[in-house]
């Protein structure tokens, strides 16, 4: 049987919540923050998240958000991993497809 990864989403939450940003939703390994604005994905180590930014995002607000995430998460105790952009569009029948860059 596989080792289960806790996922501590309650943290992640009340750290952005801090920020003024909103968990607008979160599935298995994904956190989607500010309404898809930032993507987290946590990594089989539980302090260790990584970080994609949508391409529609405005670059200088995506900077300037990006650089107070990584700070906050730092003092917290947690690695933020920026890690690219994300796109996401969606399929018939309700789904979502997300593509990394």
């Amino acid at each position: 049987m596989p080792e289960t990864i806790v996922k501590p989403l309650g943290k992640i939450t009340a750290i952005l919540a801090d920020l003024g940003l909103e968990v607008t939703y979160a599935y298995d390994d994904l956190v989607f923050v500010q309404h898809s604005a930032f993507l987290l994905q946590f990594t089989d180590e539980p302090t260790t998240l990584k970080l994609f930014i949508n391409t529609e995002c405005e670059p200088d607000v995506a900077t300037e958000v990006q650089s107070n995430m990584l700070e906050a998460h730092a003092k917290a105790g947690y690695s933020l991993i920026p890690s690219g952009q994300f796109t996401i569009s969606e399929n018939e029948g309700e789904t979502l497809d997300l593509t990394f860059s």
